[in-house]
């Protein structure tokens, strides 16, 4: 995808309210060439981005958030009014009223009834609105872990389970070719840190382009992906098993593909631009 074409995609996802799902089919229309992988992908990259700039403003504004939620407004209304995913919003709130730990608030999204006491605890801010607050966290959590589109736990395991699908793919297609190789399992079990999902056992080329090692993204790689968790990682892997190739599964920009010792793909190539190469 060019990068005009993708900026044009990046600005109608960007600007869709955290609590509205995109028109995705519109975006679609507008963009005919673009898959819908590309477009799950960079909304998913963009309302990350949106979370992370946004989400030291509404920590600091909690107590705000929190005292709209604890007299009676529903969690949906506060996360929506201030544009921010609305698990997110439910962390910030249980911190804030629980007096509990980032770390403690994944278990309550994950068992809030279990979690969650029916009495708050003396000292903290949901003690002055008692047992009726918890008991509507209890649901609230619930809720919103089974509608937030973004930022829920669901989600979470979601885009885990994709990569693990990607990286099984990338395995099955290479034993189809016929090229052998070991897997980042592997190298880690040798001692190694920090590897790419495949190293080659015998460099392949592909597109006249020497390839030692793959590695494999179940995202679309634009300017700031790219920047922010690609160069230096792929510069790490360059420097230790010398050119290699990076597949991102859903897209790539492609004034990206400018490094003569990273070749950037959408996909794992065809047979035709493949060349096996022979230890001699």
């Amino acid at each position: 995808m060019r990068l005009e074409r993708y900026e044009g995609v990046r600005e109608a996802l960007a600007s869709t309210p955290c609590d509205v799902y995109p028109d995705v089919d519109a975006i679609a229309e507008a963009h005919p060439e673009v898959t819908l992988d590309a477009l799950v992908s960079v909304y998913a990259q963009e309302a990350s981005r949106k979370i992370r700039g946004n989400h030291g403003r509404h920590a600091r504004n909690v107590a705000a958030h929190a005292r709209r939620y604890a007299e009676g407004e529903d969690i949906f209304r506060v996360a929506a009014d201030a544009d921010f995913p609305a698990c997110q919003m439910m962390r910030l709130l249980l911190e804030h009223l629980l007096g509990v730990s980032h770390k403690a608030v994944g278990g309550i999204l994950r068992e809030p009834y279990s979690r969650i006491p029916a009495t708050p605890e003396i000292g903290t801010v949901a003690a002055k609105y008692g047992a009726t607050l918890m008991r509507r966290l209890r649901a609230d959590v619930e809720r919103v872990a089974a509608w937030d589109h973004q930022a829920s736990p669901v989600v979470d395991t979601l885009r885990h389970g994709a990569g693990k699908e990607y990286e099984d793919l990338l395995e099955e297609l290479l034993r189809a070719e016929g090229i052998p190789f070991v897997t980042e399992r592997d190298l880690r079990a040798d001692g190694h840190a920090r590897t790419p999902d495949i190293k080659l056992e015998v460099p392949i080329a592909v597109r006249g382009r020497i390839v030692n090692w793959i590695d494999s993204k179940a995202s679309f790689s634009d300017p700031i992906v790219h920047v922010e968790k690609g160069l230096e990682q792929f510069q790490g892997y360059v420097n230790r098993f010398g050119p290699g190739m990076v597949i991102y599964w859903h897209g790539v920009v492609d004034e990206l593909n400018n490094d003569p010792n990273v070749l950037l793909v959408d996909a794992f190539p065809p047979s035709s631009e493949i060349t096996k190469l022979r230890m001699i």
